[in-house]
């Protein structure tokens, strides 16, 4: 990641949250980063905050990846400059009982968390391929190694994400281009606004810690969980648990992060 070479790291979702917190660490780092969210103007405060604080070159490009268009807009705006680095972490979530959720928004959620990445990944890892090589680092989750009520299409995007993430890491290796996945648990972030640990045994992690984890595994190591805790939930789903009995647990918590929220949506329900 030397700014040196006049080489670029791309951050998709990087206006708040993790994705705000690894543009942050790049900039530390004075590598030049490309800043990509649908929020313009935040957008454009980090870039002037990066550039007073660190004197760091940037790009921003406001656009919404859950769509076509703004995939098309992405690789238009940046076709001309030398990507070494995506990290794809964009994403949303939506959470709930299942049939009170809205199929519109899921599948925009399968848009931007799934169809996204697929795309980026194959325009920018072909270009990484022809300049010699890069890195390319996907944020998936510790929901995804099983089925998880009440984030059941979230978690389900995330698997997909992992899997696929996965497939085509031992194609690109020998291409010169590097894979690794994320696999964070709770994160404060504005992912899930509707999440609430009053009252729970469970932490979140800082994002900053998140980004910084990761950042120094990337390219070194394929499967990339911090935390402590979310090791310890790995390895038990891996090696201890059946899927079925990790789904049900998974349940349980969210159950609990959730409850204000499905206390409000069917108090009735909630308190039987």
């Amino acid at each position: 990641m030397n700014h040196k070479d006049n080489t670029w790291t791309l951050v998709t979702g990087a206006s708040g949250g993790i994705g705000l917190a690894y543009a942050t660490e790049l900039a530390k780092k004075n590598q030049p980063v490309i800043l990509v969210a649908r929020n313009e103007q935040k957008l454009i405060q980090v870039s002037e905050q990066f550039k007073q604080q660190y004197g760091v070159a940037t790009k921003i490009v406001a656009a919404d990846l859950s769509y076509q268009e703004g995939i098309n807009q992405l690789i238009r705006e940046t076709e001309d400059l030398t990507v070494r680095v995506l990290i794809n972490n964009a994403g949303k979530e939506e959470s709930g009982n299942f049939l009170t959720l809205s199929t519109h928004e899921m599948l925009s959620s399968i848009a931007l968390n799934c169809s996204a990445p697929m795309l980026l990944t194959h325009y920018f890892a072909k270009k990484m391929a022809q300049q010699g090589g890069g890195k390319i680092l996907f944020l998936t989750s510790i929901v995804a190694f099983q089925g998880v009520p009440l984030i059941a299409n979230y978690a389900a995007t995330k698997a997909y994400l992992l899997t696929f993430a996965e497939g085509i890491a031992s194609e690109l290796e020998s291409q010169g281009v590097k894979i690794s996945i994320a696999a964070p648990g709770f994160t404060k972030s504005n992912l899930a606004p509707d999440q609430s640990f009053e009252g729970t045994p469970f932490k979140p992690l800082e994002a900053e810690y998140v980004a910084a984890y990761t950042l120094n595994k990337l390219g070194k190591q394929r499967l990339i969980i911090p935390g402590g805790i979310n090791k310890v939930l790995f390895y038990l789903g891996k090696y201890l648990q059946s899927r079925q009995r990790n789904s049900q647990a998974f349940g349980k918590v969210f159950k609990m992060v959730l409850k204000d929220k499905l206390m409000a949506t069917n108090p009735v329900e909630q308190k039987s």
